[in-house]
């Protein structure tokens, strides 16, 4: 048996020193305005496992399972967030993810394979794939004020 799901999540940036994405620190003058450490690959990725399998998590979405309110989850790596819906979803495995990143900065040109590599780890799956693109100057992702990221995830039984 097979389920797809998809996901999404952006954030703003805030002065800092470096973004987490797919679990890798990319160092930088930015960091992501967020609760947690705003992992927005992983969040995506998170989504995307909530998209394919609602009944697991009774029909919840991400914020619902990890609220921002709750200090419990203030500055938690979001690898943490992720091997809790792991866990929760046995028996059931990723097949394959599929990650767009959307930002015009940082570049990630050298740290993709990096980022592509860790989640490989963390997802136990070989096919996996982070895809960066720029907004093209549009919006605030366009002005260097933020970023996003959509996923596709397939699991399978």
């Amino acid at each position: 048996m097979e389920r797809a799901g998809i996901g999404f999540d952006s954030h703003k940036y805030k002065e800092g020193n470096g973004l987490v994405l797919g679990g890798v620190v990319i160092p930088c003058q930015y960091s992501f305005d967020a609760h947690s450490d705003g992992d927005i690959i992983i969040h995506s990725i998170i989504d995307s496992i909530l998209g394919a399998l609602p009944d697991v998590f009774d029909y919840q979405n991400i914020g619902s399972i990890f609220p921002d309110n709750d200090p419990n989850f203030k500055n938690i790596s979001s690898v943490k967030l992720l091997e809790y819906v792991l866990e929760k979803i046995k028996p059931w495995r990723i097949y394959s993810c599929d990650v767009v990143i959307i930002m015009e900065d940082p570049k990630l040109k050298i740290k993709v394979r990096d980022i592509i590599e860790n989640l490989k780890i963390l997802l136990k799956t070989e096919l996996v794939n982070v895809k960066p693109k720029t907004a093209e100057g549009m919006g605030i992702i366009g002005e260097k004020k933020g970023a996003a990221a959509i996923c596709i995830t397939i699991l399978k039984q």
